[in-house]
């Protein structure tokens, strides 16, 4: 099923979007996750590639519904919590949008 999140990944990152026609968003925020992650371990192109997805994400988030915002804090802020370290956290919290970041330390609270 189409929506504004997987029709907006789609158009910038269709990598992270499965071929299949019936995908969930949250299906799609968990592969942009893991894209996230591979990249803000990579170089410096590829962390520039994060940061991009990462906006993206904060725009959606941003311009989005209350199920829409309760996606993307359930399926990409939690996934990303989840590979926090105290190494980790400032490179993340650098690479998040100033409005994302207090939701992302609630989330790390939270969880």
């Amino acid at each position: 099923m189409k929506n504004k999140i997987t029709s907006s990944i789609h158009e910038w990152f269709p990598e992270c979007v499965p071929a299949e026609q019936n995908v969930s968003e949250y299906t799609v925020l968990q592969n942009v996750t893991d894209y996230c992650m591979r990249c803000l371990n990579g170089n410096k192109e590829e962390q520039g590639l994060a940061k991009e997805a990462i906006n993206i994400i904060g725009i959606l988030y941003y311009n989005g519904s209350l199920h829409e915002k309760n996606a993307i804090e359930n399926e990409f802020l939690e996934r990303i919590s989840h590979c926090e370290s105290p190494a980790s956290l400032r490179l993340h919290i650098d690479f998040l949008p100033k409005e994302l970041r207090p939701i992302y330390m609630k989330t790390i609270l939270e969880n």
